[in-house]
């Protein structure tokens, strides 16, 4: 008896149709277009970051009811 393809099944994956986007076997492209446009540029470190440091707290205190809302 032949088993019938269960590829209209939900949790089926059926080898007849492959639905990977990118597939494993082949080598990484290592020429892409980002690594065209932005080059390495050897041992630099990245650029310090610009996010306030945590230790900063602002006035915790409780907030006036005023409002500009009309």
């Amino acid at each position: 008896i032949k088993t019938a393809c269960k590829c209209n099944t939900w949790r089926h994956r059926c080898p007849h149709k492959p639905t990977r986007i990118y597939d494993d076997r082949e080598q990484p492209c290592l020429m892409t277009e980002y690594v065209e446009k932005y080059p390495q540029y050897g041992n630099i470190p990245p650029p310090q970051s610009l996010k306030p440091k945590q230790e900063y707290q602002a006035r915790r205190g409780k907030m006036e009811g005023i409002t500009t809302f009309k």
